[in-house]
């Protein structure tokens, strides 16, 4: 059997993950915030043929990322099982308003026992860890003693659980795996067994399996007469110890780390120092022992691969985006200020310390992850191999971002061209003329956090608008999930810490998941920092989220197992004088919430400084009169742009915006500016526009602009539209350049234009059936007021909706 386990480095915007390839299946270990988004480059793993997953601890930077991957794989109708700490099952509970009938079952780990887990081609062993020791039951192994189901996804009652009512997240244990492949088969040798007298065909696969057959004079004949000895499945082990105070019940579980080839240590630089944790180290290299097949002698000698980011290289977890990046900084740098680079090198910590253990420097076999860490865990001549592949390898050793660094060169190529270079100077031109200005309004500065719709992409991550104001306080409007990763990758792992202490508030604006699976990453990495930088818990301020009642809900309950310390503040109409105290310290003088047309209690906002600056944001809605009113004479609008305009009939049944849509509303705002975002992501580059309009920028992930930036994003918008093109007409030119015989070209081309026809009748008839199932899905909705607070006079008036908006659309479901 071939199988292999794959690490890849905790990377600062992407938590660590462990990848477990067999012949039949996949499985993972830990799946934290962004982890959809960070396996889009990674054409050797198939959501269709996971089979388990298995959490390490009730971090978000270990389960921050199920929710956004179980919706996504809905359609594919795989049961995936789940196995974690006790508590997991209140992440799907919790998040029970945004998402139903995930084909998921969630099996909880008993915290005071080891549980074997089996399947076909692995067992697993929980080892629970607790801190100080807390008192483990039974280190004896009880094969038949398994993880309990406390969840299911499509059962219509729900299971109970033992979770008690007053549990909270700091009594959650910690659970490390160890792993076993099955006992490798020993070599059959079929002249051996004709030989005996054993008849080809069904009787060698009987032996191979292990089983005694009769030959042609019914003498018995064992696997032993024609088959090597099996040699002993390799043996792996996933380890995660967040403090010292875990090293004691750690090392109770010593006994079953013998012959052991792979150990990831998830590790702190802090615990990996500890001279107790290097002698758990040493303990483990110490109990291995020699297998000896008939051929081969081989003493096991452990792998330790060691996992934070303090001690590893840190690579960008999203590395086709950066490169698209880079390729738009080379036009135009002032709106791309990405700092991560800059301050990545200088952090990474040496393990120069581990010299002083003999055996450990001896053995040399102590590695800090690099990119993804290969390691082979068979064939068993191979087990224990390592290799250091590229974090988006293909799967075959190859670096699929080599096209990446082709496409950076286009970029030079196209600069040198005659039309780029009056782009260039044009632009240049543009940037020296509006830097000159004294009296150039700087705030609020506007990043762009992710600009695509529904599940993150490999150059746009869904929504999230990051506002700093000029006294360097942030404002977070939507957080999908990967949101910080986001803010990693643009502010660098030093920067990003300040920022998030100086974010105050967080408003989201309705229930779908990406559109807030990222707040609890936030909340969570706010308290670390402040913990970071010698804060106490009475000097950060406490952070505020506003949303509709039901996502204030959800957040409040899954703080039950993941610590989040927060102030909540629903949209219901009742009065917040919390919300009017944030409001004051960010000089805010009106704060406007409006009903928009998209979902049950989805909103727009409308926020006007004390300085007369307006920003309106549309969150997801069709276009809507009612938020066109309330944000009248905006400075700029950040507006929804789903779909392209020929996708109209899109964009009404799922109550999204067109982009000429989002223009209209633009005009009948009277707004200076209308910054487009929360595309499909069918469009994964910018796209040139064929409008009237001058005043509108199209946005893309990781822009910054500021006010008196805004004329450059509708310049930049036709050069790289052009250059995109370009691009992509090349990539299809080395296609066409391929060779192919004239019958296959022929047939190929009368079979597409076959299936083009039959895929055109199918979309039809798909649209009329769907149109007709959500016709009149919102006919009982309740016509929400617009919620306006006056900060100055502490006051919130309701303003009712006089428009016929909802009336008036086509009346079909958010599918």
């Amino acid at each position: 059997m071939k199988s292999f386990l794959e690490i890849t480095g905790e990377n600062g915007d992407t938590p660590t993950t462990s990848y477990l390839f067999s012949d039949s299946d996949r499985y993972f270990f830990d799946c934290g915030d962004g982890f959809q988004r960070f396996i889009k480059g990674r054409s050797n793993i198939t959501f269709g043929k996971i089979k388990s997953i298995f959490i390490t601890s009730l971090s978000w930077d270990c389960i921050g990322g199920l929710i956004g991957l179980f919706l996504t794989m809905a359609e594919l109708n795989i049961k995936v099982r789940l196995y974690g700490p006790k508590g997991l099952h209140k992440l799907f509970t919790s998040s029970r308003e945004f998402q139903y009938q995930l084909n998921v079952e969630i099996y909880e780990v008993d915290s005071t026992i080891i549980q074997t887990i089996k399947d076909d081609s692995f067992t697993f062993y929980t080892l629970p860890i607790n801190k100080n020791n807390d008192e483990i039951k039974s280190l004896i192994i009880d094969e038949n003693n398994t993880p309990s189901l406390t969840y299911y996804g499509r059962n219509t009652q729900p299971i109970p659980t033992t979770i008690e009512n007053d549990y909270k997240f700091e009594e959650s244990s910690i659970v490390c795996y160890i792993g076993m492949t099955k006992d490798f088969k020993g070599k059959f040798y079929p002249e051996k067994a004709v030989a005996l007298g054993v008849p080809k065909g069904i009787s060698f696969k009987h032996l191979q399996d292990g089983k005694s057959v009769t030959n042609k004079d019914g003498v018995t004949i064992t696997p032993d007469q024609v088959m090597d000895k099996s040699i002993k499945g390799t043996k792996f082990a996933i380890i995660r110890c967040p403090s010292i105070e875990y090293l004691p019940s750690l090392k109770s579980h010593l006994s079953m780390f013998t012959d052991i080839h792979i150990v990831n240590h998830i590790v702190s630089n802090e615990v990996l120092s500890n001279l107790n944790y290097i002698k758990f180290m040493e303990d483990i290299n110490q109990q291995s022992t020699t297998i000896t097949t008939t051929t081969t002698t081989t003493t096991i000698n452990t792998k330790h691969i060691i996992v934070n980011n303090e001690n590893c290289e840190r690579v960008s977890g999203c590395q086709s985006s950066d490169n698209q990046i880079l390729k738009l900084q080379k036009f135009i740098p002032s709106l791309f200020p990405m700092k991560q680079q800059q301050q990545q090198d200088s952090l990474v910590k040496s393990i120069e310390f581990l010299n002083d253990s003999k055996f450990l420097k001896d053995q040399i076999n102590v590695f800090p992850c690099k990119e993804t860490t290969n390691l082979i865990l068979g064939p068993p001549q191979n087990a224990g191999d390592i290799e250091f592949l590229p974090l988006n390898n293909n799967g075959e050793g190859v670096d699929s971002n080599e096209n990446e660094g082709a496409d950076n060169k286009s970029m030079e190529e196209f600069i040198n061209t005659e039309q780029g270079q009056l782009f260039k100077k044009q632009l240049d031109q543009q940037v020296e003329q509006l830097e000159s200005n004294p009296n150039k309004c700087c705030h609020p500065k506007i990043l762009f956090t992710g600009t695509g719709s529904a599940i993150p992409s490999k150059y746009r991550n869904v929504t999230g608008n990051f506002i700093t104001l000029a006294d360097d306080q942030n404002i977070l409007l939507d957080a999908g999930e990967g949101t910080f990763g986001q803010l990693y990758r643009f502010f660098g792992p030093i920067e990003v810490k300040k920022q998030l202490i100086n974010l105050k508030m967080i408003w989201l604006s309705h229930l779908h998941a990406d559109h807030h699976l990222g707040i609890p990453n936030i909340c969570e990495k706010r308290q670390q920092y402040a913990k970071e930088l010698g804060l106490k818990d009475n000097e950060l301020e406490p952070l505020i989220i506003i949303g509709p009642e039901a996502l204030i809900q959800w957040v409040n309950e899954l703080s039950v197992i993941v610590n989040l310390k927060f102030i909540g503040i629903a949209i219901n109409g009742n009065h917040s004088n919390q919300l009017v105290k944030t409001c004051k310290k960010l000089n805010i003088k009106s704060f406007s919430m409006v009903p928009v047309i998209h979902c049950n209690y989805a909103f727009g906002l409308v926020i006007e400084w004390n300085d007369g600056f307006k920003l309106t944001y549309s969150g997801d809605t069709r276009p809507c009169k009612f938020l066109s009113e309330m944000g009248k004479d905006s400075c700029v609008q950040i507006h929804e742009a789903t779909f392209e305009d020929e996708k109209q009939l899109d964009a009404l049944s799922k109550r999204h915006s067109t982009v000429g849509e989002a223009l209209e509303v633009g005009r009948l705002m009277n707004c200076k500016f209308s910054l487009l975002t929360h595309f499909s992501q069918r469009y994964p580059n910018l796209k040139m526009g064929t409008y009237k309009d001058t005043n509108y920028g199209l946005a893309i992930d990781l822009l910054q602009i500021s006010p008196y930036q805004y004329p450059l994003v509708y310049k930049m918008i036709e050069p790289f539209s052009l250059l995109f093109e370009n691009e992509a007409q090349k990539k299809l030119d080395k296609k066409s350049t391929q060779p192919t015989t004239t019958t296959t070209t022929t047939t190929t081309t009368s079979k597409s234009k076959s299936t083009k026809t039959e895929d055109e009748n199918n979309t039809i008839e798909k649209d009329a059936k769907r149109l007709e199932k959500y016709q009149n899905k919102y006919k009982d909705e309740v016509i929400l007021p617009a919620y306006v607070y006056n900060i100055d006079s502490n006051s919130l008036t309701l303003i009712e909706n006089t428009f016929d908006d909802l009336s008036s659309q086509p009346q079909f479901e958010d599918d």
